[in-house]
């Protein structure tokens, strides 16, 4: 206790001098309406930049919860696209094989390499093995047949476009299939020419070219083009016949990768050269 009167008493003036600009502020606050004014706008500026900073602090979180909500939305959006764009592409396509067995599904991916103007095309699709894409599965696009895949790893996936010099597709034209296949011959990459067809077969220009049954990686049905012209001479007994592909390779940006469930179980039962 003495202590503490003997720091009060030799410290007095520093405290009275203390105490005296303590009661200056509060009166000078007080009495004078430009400081109290200047006071309460800064309090209020203060409050503001909380409150902003606040905002912003939330409103980034909110933002990104309403990004990935989205993201989400729009993914699967993006799957029931795929499935309800092959039944729009064509009312016969067929999912499901005679036994009401689901045969195939498909796997929505986008497109991030692509190439139109090589003898050799193929575009990259971001989804690999751990989507469960395969060598050999069939590739489609909103509009019509894309490409088969060549190769997977765990993210990513290359296709052989239907514009690659390798690729053959049977057609069916008119319910009928024709095996002289149908090819590119890394020309126009909108055109896909099919050679040998009799000029006895009941075709003509405008009409539609579809994948048919003899394949098992593709449902039957897929659009792949339209007859836009038929060449032949007058010594040749056969059309060369030109298809302007359904799929617009150029601006290529989603497919959908036709997934065969039975695939393993069907290769089984082919011949060994098939």
């Amino acid at each position: 206790m003495q202590r503490l009167i003997a720091f009060i008493e030799h410290n007095i003036h520093i405290m009275l001098f203390v105490i005296l600009q303590m009661m200056c502020a509060v009166l000078l606050f007080f009495l004078n309406p430009y400081q109290q004014a200047s006071f309460t706008h800064s309090a209020a500026v203060f409050t503001d930049k909380s409150n902003q900073l606040s905002s912003t602090v939330t409103g980034y979180f909110d933002l990104q919860q309403q990004n990935n909500i989205l993201q989400a939305q729009v993914a699967n959006q993006f799957k029931n696209d795929a499935r309800s764009s092959l039944s729009f592409m064509n009312d016969t396509i067929t999912l499901r094989d005679t036994s009401r067995h689901k045969l195939f599904d498909v796997v929505p991916a986008e497109v991030i390499y692509n190439t139109v103007h090589k003898a050799s095309n193929i575009f990259i699709i971001n989804k690999g093995i751990k989507n469960g894409i395969q060598k050999n599965m069939g590739v489609i696009s909103s509009q019509g047949l894309a490409g088969i895949v060549l190769q997977s790893n765990e993210n990513y996936s290359s296709v052989m476009s239907l514009l690659h010099i390798n690729m053959n597709v049977i057609p069916t034209i008119n319910n009928l299939e024709y095996y002289t296949g149908l090819k590119w011959d890394n020309a126009n990459p909108q055109t896909l020419k099919i050679t040998g067809l009799n000029k006895l077969e009941e075709i003509k220009v405008g009409d539609k070219v579809y994948t048919g049954k003899s394949s098992l990686l593709f449902p039957a049905g897929i659009l792949i083009g339209e007859i836009s012209k038929l060449e032949t001479s007058h010594s040749s007994h056969y059309f060369t016949t030109h298809v302007k592909t359904a799929t617009n390779f150029r601006n290529l940006e989603y497919v959908y990768v036709i997934v065969n469930k039975d695939i393993d179980q069907l290769s089984t039962l082919l011949p060994a050269n098939d």
